[in-house]
């Protein structure tokens, strides 16, 4: 299982790298407003959930993964409706919603601290 700490630095770092990439030119236009807009959407909902990376704990790490969710499966199915972008750049796209949703899938549903976690420190 992923902690949610390194989930934490993921959803700081991923994203940047995201956006990163939007800025070559070789990209196909859609593709670029895609990896903009996507980070935008994934620091607003990070910085609101109540774990070791949020700035104002407002929502839950379930809900949070509901939302990187929502994010990788736009990602997916932009690759899948842009039939006018570069193959490579729908591959990326599909690429980055999947293993978006590989991180969901092994990420830890609660904080440490959280008192969700059972007394042996494992998390149900």
């Amino acid at each position: 299982m992923i902690p949610t700490r390194l989930h934490a630095v993921a959803d700081y770092l991923l994203p940047a790298a995201i956006a990163a990439l939007s800025l070559s030119p070789r990209r196909g236009r859609a593709t670029r407003r895609i990896m903009r807009v996507g980070p935008v959407w994934h620091y607003g909902y990070t910085m609101l959930t109540r774990y070791e990376g949020g700035l104002v704990p407002a929502i839950g790490m379930p809900t949070h993964l509901a939302c990187d969710a929502v994010g990788a499966l736009g990602f997916v199915g932009a690759a899948a409706l842009l039939q006018d972008e570069p193959a490579r750049d729908r591959l990326l796209l599909a690429a980055i919603g999947l293993g978006e949703l590989a991180v969901i899938a092994a990420s830890r549903r609660h904080p440490p601290w959280d008192v969700r976690a059972t007394t042996d420190g494992r998390h149900r």
